[in-house]
């Protein structure tokens, strides 16, 4: 009877140490599946991009240090995307309208926001940048064009619930293009299996920018800080330009709808603006030790076409040629090599 109980005990514990055995063994094959998974994961986002951190996030403290004589810009576009980005259940995608002259920045912020949202920037796979002039520059092929941009949208959005499209020179769309993107912009939680409510949409665009440079120069020659400007005195000029004037958004259900958040003017920049733009580019060519040459610096300013002639306010082409101009003068002060050392090489 003795050696029963022996037995029953040895078997009892034997049966205890297997499924134990079992647990361990079936909880470290879980935790490797789950390591692999894991590795596995992180080695194709290394690879290639995910929609999650650190691929994706956004930085916005970049964007408004990175800004030169945009008040209106740093406030409304930096505070519109962190807004948006952190709101938990937002009801439709956030759609911003840049209006300005050439080289105001629009085009140069747009580059911002995709370089502080995405590791790539602009070399995003989510993001689409769409240049009318490039991309849809013929008018015949309205219904064509109508198809295709909503592939891209669309294929773009079911990579990543993030994504940015930017619509670079709208006012040289076709005439009623915009309207087949409306249903990804409106207030829908799915468009063909696809939630667009996190995306952003930037419209880049010409239009009113006579109108913008109007009131700023009144306000310059009036002796009032540009600062003091604000949205209000622009965007219901800049909806009435966009919606009434010959472009890509002319009689647009997009505004009419209401599915366009802001619209945000890009003022023209003086010249203490310009030189900012000079000491930025120096310091990123390695050449800090010029931001404070006053010669050299004005040498760039002087280079560039201001206008109006009274009074030579505003830089006509904001920022955009200060790259050109300032290489221009380095490439100037940059020793020469004597012709002496080719004839020794040869």
């Amino acid at each position: 009877m003795r050696t029963y109980y022996v037995i029953l005990l040895f078997f009892q514990l034997w049966t205890a140490n297997a499924e134990l055995i079992s647990l361990l063994t079936g909880t470290a094959v879980a935790l490797s599946a789950g390591a692999f998974w894991g590795f596995r994961d992180r080695l194709r986002c290394h690879l290639y991009e995910c929609c999650h951190e650190p691929d994706v996030g956004f930085n916005h403290h970049n964007i408004a240090n990175m800004l030169f004589g945009q008040h209106l810009v740093k406030d409304v576009v930096v505070n519109a995307i962190k807004a948006h980005w952190h709101n938990e259940n937002p009801k439709k995608p956030l759609v911003l309208s840049f209006h300005g002259y050439t080289g105001s920045g629009k085009n140069y912020v747009a580059e911002i926001i995709a370089n502080n949202t995405f590791k790539q920037g602009l070399r995003s796979n989510f993001i689409q940048h769409i240049v009318a002039t490039n991309d849809f520059p013929d008018k015949n092929k309205i219904e064509e064009y109508k198809t295709e941009l909503r592939n891209r949208i669309l294929t773009t959005a079911q990579k990543c619930h993030r994504s940015i499209f930017i619509f670079d020179e709208t006012d040289k769309l076709p005439e009623q293009l915009l309207g087949a993107i409306k249903p990804f912009l409106d207030y829908y939680s799915k468009i063909s299996g696809v939630d667009f409510r996190r995306s952003i949409f930037i419209l880049l665009s010409n239009k009113g920018g006579g109108k913008i440079a109007e009131i700023t120069l009144k306000q310059y020659e009036n002796g009032y800080p540009r600062e003091q400007l604000r949205l209000e005195s622009f965007e219901r000029d800049l909806m009435n330009f966009s919606f009434n004037e010959k472009g890509g958004l002319q009689m647009s259900e997009l505004i009419s709808n209401h599915l366009i958040d802001h619209f945000i003017p890009f003022l023209p920049l003086q010249r203490e603006h310009v030189k900012s733009c000079v000491g930025a580019y120096l310091r990123k060519r390695g050449r800090a030790d010029l931001v404070s040459n006053v010669e050299f610096v004005e040498k760039v300013l002087n280079s560039l076409q201001y206008f109006p002639e009274s009074s030579k306010a505003f830089s006509s082409s904001g920022c955009k040629r200060v790259d050109a101009k300032t290489d221009l003068e380095l490439a100037k002060i940059r020793p020469l090599i004597h012709s002496s050392q080719f004839d020794d090489e040869l």
